[in-house]
């Protein structure tokens, strides 16, 4: 569930595993941290463009190296930087109002490819990586949030798999399992009482209080509740 890794981008960690379900997603880091002056050469010529977006958008790419460009160009453009498929798992997010003159800053990549070639990456399932983690580990976990979506699931059409509250139950399991074997955990959700169930009590629990950034209308975005689940003390300047 790594996303955008802000986190791990922002504390640059000197080994890491960064993991999520969504293939076009790690496909692209990969990519970056492998092939970055290709990939990084390319986007430079590409230009904010209406008609290009969705010619990209209806692309069935068949390298890694397309795949990489069409979702990096796709994501910059897109509807309030959305990433959502449909159940065939075809990304369909319209385009932005936006068309911006420049769309990469090359440095920043440069920079995120050179803190990438410190982390393993994977695609699938958290169960599959939260294995792996061993005592004295710090692991960091950002599911799906539940608000806005049917039965409480919280946004979750990042990929053809959807999250469901079943999943919130999976994952709540593991992250006790975490915890027994003294694995420093952090989890970030949505203030729901029926999905924070799903989480050990024992956790120590911090409110914060954030802009909600996907709206139709941009007056109508406003403060949401998030908690901050750990399993070890954390500051009050969190």
């Amino acid at each position: 569930m790594v996303g955008s890794g802000a986190l791990f981008f922002h504390i640059a960690p000197k080994k890491a595993i960064l993991a999520d379900l969504n293939p076009d997603l790690m496909n692209f880091y990969r990519v970056l941290r492998d092939d970055t002056s290709e990939l990084v050469g390319r986007l430079k010529n590409l230009r904010a463009s209406r008609k290009l977006y969705y010619e990209m958008r209806d692309m069935k790419p068949r390298s890694e190296l397309e795949r990489a460009i069409r979702f990096a160009y796709l994501n910059r453009l897109c509807w309030n930087g959305l990433y959502r498929v449909n159940k065939g798992g075809k990304f369909n997010v319209p385009m932005g109002d936006r068309l911006p003159e420049t769309l990469w800053d090359t440095k920043e990549l440069y920079r995120a490819a050179k803190i990438l070639a410190s982390a393993d990456l994977a695609t699938g399932d958290f169960k599959l990586t939260l294995r792996k983690a061993k005592r004295g580990d710090f692991v960091f976990i950002d599911p799906p949030y539940p608000r806005g979506a049917p039965l409480r699931t919280g946004f979750n059409r990042y990929c053809s798999d959807s999250f469901s509250p079943e999943d919130h139950k999976r994952l709540g399991r593991a992250v006790r399992a975490l915890d027994e074997k003294g694995v420093s955990t952090m989890i970030l959700l949505a203030s729901s009482k029926d999905i924070l169930s799903c989480y050990p009590a024992s956790f120590r629990r911090r409110r914060l209080r954030s802009k909600s950034l996907i709206s139709c209308n941009s007056s109508s975005r406003r403060l949401v509740d998030e908690i901050v689940l750990t399993n070890y003390p954390i500051s009050d300047n969190l």
